[in-house]
């Protein structure tokens, strides 16, 4: 495009109003025409085409007189054409109109000039007076809906460059245009420039079109250039102006274009990036969500008072981690949609409500921040992750989403589970002389920095560490932040592979964490916290599906490596749910029944005892949840030699739960334990008759194809067998072994066994002496 500094003088004395008119005519006409020109040099007749194509016809005669500045075009004339040569060059989406708005304010201004000449001397006057000030460069967002005045956010008037950090949605970029405008309604600057810095190209422009105006013509300049001297301007100017740099990206967006730090300037920066080279340079000021009284003051000025009492509100806010943006949003969904603070609070806390259906539609939100706060937190892990080492960033989000965003102990990350997660196979990258766990841990510890470096995370420290490491440590005390809308969109994009990898690295790594020698007092506390957190992000289920594989580990012929899983799980549960809970309890059990399947007696005997105890501390001797630890103790005490104390404990349990409900599956689990524990007193004859009564009401209550059906007839052929009827044995081992195969697979463990069974009771079939007639 033409050079946009080659604008007629604004220092001149007033001189022929018509011969101003047509200069200040002649240079819009100039910019316009290069526009045109730069987007399909379309013709007059075309260019009217294209203005009716997009529902803002122009006459041929119309564009004819504006482009040839013979006449002065209207705004809507103006926003024709640059729509209309935007479609014609297929350029996406749609054309910026902002620097139009302001070339089309400045041509008025020029025109107004060139009729001083026609106005008193008084007008001269104060034109000369400077009373044209203050001026203003780029548009300002517009106030957020009930925008809330935040003293702690208040900002010196300058001079000074101030760097405003902080995470997506915290309200920088409103702190910074709320900052803007006080000090202009306050006559507190003579120039206010307002850049979005989110790519150098974007600094540019703005910097470009602030310096035609303040510089003067220079047409034979390269955009970069004509841009340097916009600082080098500010340097010498004698006016208060302040530059708002909104958004940065990267501090190289700004190099050779630094605003100079003169007695008359103050510069603003917002950023999410936390760089060294940016803190240097500025007085750095942390953008924090809101407190809870201001989230209340918010809520109430925003949302119908019927959608909620103040303590609906309260927790409402808690649950968005009181986050400004994410109040606003939730707040015009609300509005939307009808809900109440209930209604919402409701859906939001569900594990498959998705964050981006709980703010309002493209369209339908706040004018000053139109982007999901999903969208710009994803951005923001994207380019962590990018950075050295390249794709070690994500994964760290990824656990810590599931984790006590308040505080997740700087411990955790070297341990192996996290290490592993991390890290992977980028050991060999530290170099030679660098053991493979110190190359992980700086995998991690670089991913962890990175985030931080976007505001995704905070790293606190609690004490100066003792170890010599650095501030930025993650060991001696530190303890990572992370907020939780941050941790809720970063749950929302993950996908079930990434999911169960980041949670089972999480909870390996909290039982990693518990295994650290001495400890310090407060890791405990804190690891105690962040199980709480993965329990109640995972779900309960988390814990559940570990003792269900456990279980079927144990099952399927590892009894051994189930009692190890199920160990390792039931110490856990103890340190986050504690003893007495239903889930501690069950994990206890399946310890002990695998305990005992690989022989550990003594071991199973142990925790049923423990229980045993605790049962008779809440109820009476006689009552049925004693008498059922009990029992469950005494068996495994029978297999250390004491059958009396098993069949005593049994047959008390018996009496009760025959009174209870003599059907039911642990009356019939009890009797069949009474049958077992009779064979080894000599009586297997006595024990199969036992167990046959018990296979008569499994089949009468559970049905043939029951487990505990199917298991109880391969019993009562065992001790058939060992009974020495062994023709009996072997028909209904035969009978059975097909049903099985059927009903639970070829491959269970129960088909094995009944194989097993089957071949030893037709050998003694076999071996056993003909009968014959004397």
């Amino acid at each position: 495009m033409t050079d946009e500094t080659n604008v007629p003088s604004s220092g001149r004395e007033p001189g022929d109003p018509v011969e101003a008119a047509r200069a200040a005519r002649a240079w819009f006409a100039g910019l316009l025409g290069a526009y045109v020109a730069e987007h399909g040099s379309l013709s007059l007749r075309a260019l009217e085409r294209e203005t009716r194509a997009v529902g803002m016809h122009q006459p041929k005669s119309t564009l004819s007189d504006v482009l040839g500045g013979r006449s002065t075009p209207s705004w809507a004339t103006i926003e024709a054409v640059v729509v209309a040569a935007h479609r014609y060059s297929g350029s996406p989406g749609k054309p910026e109109l902002t620097p139009w708005q302001r070339r089309y304010q400045r041509l008025d201004d020029l025109l107004a000039e060139g009729r001083i000449g026609q106005r008193s001397a008084s007008d001269a006057l104060a034109r000369n007076q400077g009373r044209t000030w203050p001026r203003q460069f780029g548009a300002l967002p517009e106030p957020a809906a009930a925008f809330l005045e935040r003293p702690r956010l208040h900002l010196p008037d300058g001079p000074g460059r101030f760097l405003l950090t902080g995470n997506g949605g915290v309200g920088k970029t409103q702190a910074a245009a709320a900052y803007a405008r006080s000090r202009l309604a306050q006559r507190d600057l003579d120039l206010l420039i307002w850049v979005n810095a989110s790519t150098r190209d974007t600094v540019v422009s703005g910097f470009v079109e602030a310096a035609a105006e303040l510089v003067g013509a220079r047409p034979h300049l390269r955009a970069e250039e004509a841009a340097t001297q916009l600082p080098s301007w500010l340097a010498k100017a004698r006016r208060r102006w302040c530059v708002v740099l909104d958004d940065l990206s990267s501090p190289g967006d700004l190099h050779g274009l630094w605003p100079p730090t003169t007695e008359h300037g103050s510069t603003l920066i917002t950023t999410r990036r936390r760089i060294d080279a940016l803190d240097r340079r500025c007085t750095v000021v942390e953008v924090i969500p809101f407190s809870p009284q201001e989230s209340l003051a918010y809520l109430r000025g925003v949302i119908d008072p019927s959608a909620g009492t103040d303590a609906e509100l309260n927790a409402l806010a808690d649950d968005l981690g009181h986050l400004p943006l994410a109040l606003a949003q939730v707040a015009a969904y609300m509005g939307n949609t009808g809900r109440s603070c209930r209604e919402y609070r409701d859906r939001f806390v569900r594990r498959d409500a998705k964050l981006a259906d709980l703010v309002p539609e493209e369209g339908e939100g706040l004018i000053e921040y139109r982007r999901p706060l999903s969208v710009a937190w994803s951005l923001s892990v994207e380019a962590s992750d990018a950075l050295r080492p390249q794709g070690a960033a994500r994964p760290v989000m990824h656990v810590l989403s599931l984790l006590d965003g308040t505080g997740v102990p700087g411990e955790l990350f070297s341990t192996p589970a996290v290490l592993a997660l991390v890290a992977g196979g980028t050991a060999a990258a530290a170099g030679p002389g660098a053991g493979p766990k110190a190359a992980a841990e700086d995998t991690v510890h670089d991913a962890v920095h990175n985030l931080r470096r976007y505001s995704l995370l905070h790293i606190d420290r609690s004490s100066t560490p003792a170890d010599g490491s650095g501030p930025g440590a993650l060991t001696g005390g530190a303890s990572v932040r992370i907020h939780v809308m941050t941790q809720r969109a970063t749950r929302d994009l993950l996908s079930a592979p990434e999911r169960e990898d980041a949670v089972a690295a999480a909870a390996q790594a909290l039982l990693e964490g518990w295994g650290i020698a001495d400890p310090p007092a407060r890791l405990d506390r804190e690891l105690r916290s962040n199980a709480f957190a993965l329990l109640r992000q995972a779900g309960p289920d988390l814990l559940q599906t570990r003792q269900s594989a456990a279980v079927w580990r144990g099952a399927a012929g590892d009894p051994a490596g189930a009692a190890a899983e199920l160990r390792s799980l039931y110490e856990l549960r103890i340190r986050v749910m504690g003893a007495a809970h239903r889930d501690t309890v069950s994990n206890r059990n399946h310890l002990a029944n695998f305990l005992a399947a690989s022989g550990d007696h003594e071991g199973a005997f142990a925790l049923h005892e423990e229980a045993w105890q605790e049962a008779l501390e809440r109820r009476h001797p006689g009552h049925r949840d004693v008498l059922r630890a009990r029992s469950a103790a005494m068996r495994h005490r029978g297999e250390l030699g004491d059958i009396a104390g098993a069949l005593e404990a049994l047959n008390d349990l018996l009496a009760v739960q025959l009174e209870d409900d003599p059907d039911s599956p642990d009356t019939l689990a009890t009797r069949a334990g009474i049958a077992e524990w009779t064979a080894p007193r000599g009586n297997p004859r006595r024990a199969a008759a036992l167990l046959e009564g018990v296979l008569t009401d499994r089949l009468r209550v559970l049905g043939p194809e029951h487990p505990h059906t199917l298991a109880t007839r391969l019993d009562v052929a065992r001790w058939l067998t060992d009974a020495g009827e062994y023709g009996r044995a072997t028909a209904e081992l035969y009978a059975l072994l097909p049903e099985q195969i059927e009903a639970l697979g070829a491959d269970h463990p129960s088909v094995a066994a009944t194989r097993a069974a089957l071949s030893r009771a037709s050998a003694q079939n076999a071996a056993a002496p003909t009968p014959t007639d004397d």
